[in-house]
């Protein structure tokens, strides 16, 4: 009976030392939160470029040419290009 009592004990000093974080290498948890921001990063940016193609594509005040130029921009600059579409080329032109 004591020797399960003992056992029984020591688990739960295991447990307790793993949920106070003895057990967590800070370089890995560094790692795990540099590579979280990482794709979080590369999420929001296929967002952006999407959001601005799609805003293009669906752009009645851009003749052909125009809308072509923007494709082209957002697509091989595209976080750039997404932000400029969305500063100055979602205007509707007057004139």
């Amino acid at each position: 009976m004591t020797k399960t009592f003992i056992e029984t004990a020591g688990a739960l000093t295991e447990r307790e030392n793993v949920l106070d974080g003895a057990g967590v290498d800070g370089a890995q948890l560094g790692a795990l939160i540099g590579l979280t921001l990482l794709v979080l990063a590369a999420l929001g940016a296929i967002v952006l470029v999407v959001a601005a193609l799609v805003q293009v594509a669906q752009a009645v005040h851009l003749s052909e040419p125009a809308r072509s130029r923007w494709v082209l921009a957002v697509v091989f600059a595209p976080v750039f290009g997404a932000l400029a579409w969305f500063a100055v080329g979602n205007r509707l032109q007057m004139g």
